[in-house]
This record gives C-alpha cells, structure tokens and sequence, in this order.
C-alpha cells in the first residue's frame, strides 16, 4: 500500500461542535483560551511553512499540562509526524485518543502510524474503529481497514470488508482491486476472475488488469486465453523488458500457436547478440509449427555458432524432411563426425545418401555405423539390414 496521507484538519475546524464526535460519544473537553490562542499561532506558523517553530510552540505548552487537550496532542502527532519522528506521532495520538476515544482523525491517523511502524493488524483494528465513528459512512476509511488486514496476512478479516465496498452503488477501482488481490491471496481464482470482469468492464484501458487476467488464465491453463490477454496488455502498455515479449512467445507457444510465437520471441531478442541456445529455441519454434524453412535457417545457424552432433542431426532431418538428400547426407556426416559413440549419425546419412541414390556412400555410412553403434542395439540392426539392402542394389546394377 501506498503511504498514506495523514489527516489534518485545521483547528478552527475542530472546535466546530460534532467534528470529532458521534451521538454516542462523550461531551468535548473545554479548550482554555490559552490553548485556543496557542493553536491558531501554530497554525500560521503551519501556514507559514514553519513546521518546527510550530512544532516546538506546542510541545513547550504540552510540557505544562497534565492532562493536554485532545486537540492538542493531535497537532502535534501530525508535525511529529511529518518531521518522520513515527514514535513520537504515535504516541501524540494514543494520548489524543484516549483522552477522547471518539475522535476519528486521531483514530485514523494512529492507524496509519501503526501500519508504517510494521503492525498491520493493529493498524487495521483502529481504521476499522474510525469507520465505524464516521457520519455518513466514510468507505475509503473501511478500504484503508480491508489494505491492512492484508497486509497482516489476515485475509479472512479483510474478505467481508472488501465484499461490502464491492457492493456499494458505485465502488472504486481501488476497491475491487484490493478485492482480487484477497480473492487470489484465498487460493479463490473463481471468485477473482469474477471481480476481474467486473474492473475489465469499467477500466478496459487498464494494461495491468489485462496482465493480471493473463495470470489468471495461465493458473488454470488456459494458455490460449492467457496468450490472448496479455497481447491486449502489451499493446496498451508495451513490456518495460524484453522479457516480458518473450513471456508473450512461451503462452502461444504453450497454447499450441508456436508461428504466432516466433514474432514475439524474435522482438525479446531485439537489441541483443542471439547466443546458440537461442538460436536452438528459434529452431524449436519454427519445427514446432512445421515451417520446415524457418526451421532449418535457425538450425544452421545455430549448428555453424556451436557446433555439436546434436545440432547438425538437427538440420539433417530438417533437409531429409524437404527431401533435399545431398544437404541431410552432409549434415548428418558433421553430426557423425562431432559425436563418434552409438553410429546413429552415420545411419541416417547412410539412409541420405540411399535416399539420394548414392549407394556406394550408404554402404559406407552403414559400415561406420555397425562400427559405432553396440552389438545387438537397434543402430546396429538397421544398419545391417541397410547395408545388406545397398549392397544387393548395388550388385544388381553391376550384372546389368
């Protein structure tokens, strides 16, 4: 929660009759003429922007009295305050409380002390409290009680509060906010994605409940619907950081859009040198939507930054997919070549080179295959059976 604005309201005001007070509250304290004359100097020095001369003026009469007014003790709890002299503020308005426990503004503004002084719960209590003393009923005052219920992590204590401000004619956005914020921190995402229809109603140009909507839909899985809202919030408000583009890519591509993806994943790297693992994740993208060409450029690159068998066995089966033979044939060659265990390698460039009619060589990759691969393993196998295959191909065209 933002810090909250102290109440101050200027002493002429209070000594107005029913300031300060309920029908059930006891009688005013009388204020001396002393003390009248030493608040209104106060106040001009206030006015005056003097806030310690003024703060220092009424301290010295407080040093006088034993049982200072009300009033008294609430001005200087708000120059207190104002000086970031918490302790003392506090303290300036317990005294202007108890002396009248029906006085709202002190009430109040000791809630809000309390909540900076790290006690939420106890904060929340006397907001609470001041509500209740309010004449209409003061609803920002009931929000502020609902916030530091939260803020305490009592979320059932704030629930009702929140439900009764969410029921008014007109609520605040604030309001119905504060209410999803409880609805979630409840483990209640069925009640929260009816709060939120209700803010997307009223506040459609907001981009961060369209973000809020995405983490909504992306806890129940609903990537589609996730993906969906945050592209509304991003073009609202476009992501501070390029990862927030790259989050937009990872929810269509999670939703089963890897080609409405690719785009978004593309501007995340946008202003950055794109290393091999993020050409690997381009790759990834364009094989998942099946765009074989988008594929293998990706593949290339990231095989000719880094390379490795993996990577080249990559852009071989892209280019046996695209029947494009010779290039898989020497894709798989380069595979082979950085990873000499297992002979798998070998076999699909055996299989390129068959494919391509180029027999001859499919015999040899089938030879270096059974080499590689272990005795008895599937490579080994399919290697066999392909060399025998080649070679009574071979044998066939040599008789004519």
């Amino acid at each position: 929660m933002r810090r909250a604005a102290l109440i101050f309201v200027l002493a002429v005001l209070l000594l107005a009759p029913g300031a300060w007070a309920g029908p059930k509250c006891p009688p005013q304290k009388r204020m001396s003429r002393a003390l009248h004359e030493t608040l209104h100097e106060a106040q001009k020095l206030m006015e005056q922007k003097k806030p310690a001369q003024a703060q220092a003026k009424l301290a010295k009469f407080a040093a006088d009295e034993s049982n200072p007014h009300p009033q008294l003790s609430f001005l200087l709890g708000v120059l207190t305050y104002q000086a970031k002299q918490n302790d003392k503020a506090g303290k300036y308005f317990a005294a202007a409380m108890k002396a009248n426990p029906c006085f709202r503004a002190a009430i109040r503004n000791l809630a809000v002390v309390r909540y900076e002084q790290n006690r939420p719960a106890e904060a929340a209590e006397l907001a609470l409290k001041a509500f209740e003393l309010s004449k209409p009923p003061d609803y920002n005052l009931l929000y502020e009680a609902a916030v530091f219920y939260l803020g305490a992590k009592q979320v059932k204590k704030a629930l009702p509060l929140l439900k009764r401000l969410a029921a008014q004619p007109k609520p605040k956005k604030s309001w119905l906010t504060a209410l999803l914020q409880a609805h979630m921190d409840a483990k209640q995402p069925r009640l929260a994605e009816k709060v939120l229809k209700r803010l997307l109603a009223g506040w459609p140009g907001d981009a961060s409940l369209w973000r809020l909507s995405a983490s909504l839909a992306t806890q129940r899985k609903d990537y589609a619907g996730a993906a969906a809202a945050l592209a509304v919030a991003y073009r609202l408000k476009p992501p501070a950081h390029r990862s927030g583009w790259r989050r937009l890519g990872q929810l269509y591509r999670a939703a089963g859009a890897p080609l409405a993806a690719a785009p978004y994943y593309l501007r995340s790297f946008k202003g950055k040198s794109m290393g091999p693992k993020d050409l690997d994740l381009m790759a990834g993208v364009y094989l998942q939507g099946h765009d074989l060409k988008q594929a293998r450029h990706w593949s290339q690159r990231a095989a000719k930054a880094k390379a490795s068998g993996r990577r080249w066995a990559r852009v071989g089966r892209i280019a046996l997919e695209q029947k494009d033979y010779p290039a898989a044939h020497k894709a798989y060659v380069s595979a082979a070549k950085l990873e000499v265990k297992g002979g798998r390698h070998w076999l699909m460039a055996g299989y390129a080179a068959w494919q391509d009619e180029k027999f001859k060589q499919a015999a040899q990759d089938f030879a270096q295959a059974i080499k590689q691969a272990k005795d008895k393993s599937t490579t080994a196998k399919e290697a066999a059976r392909g060399l025998k295959a080649v070679r009574e191909i071979i044998k066939q065209r040599e008789q004519g």
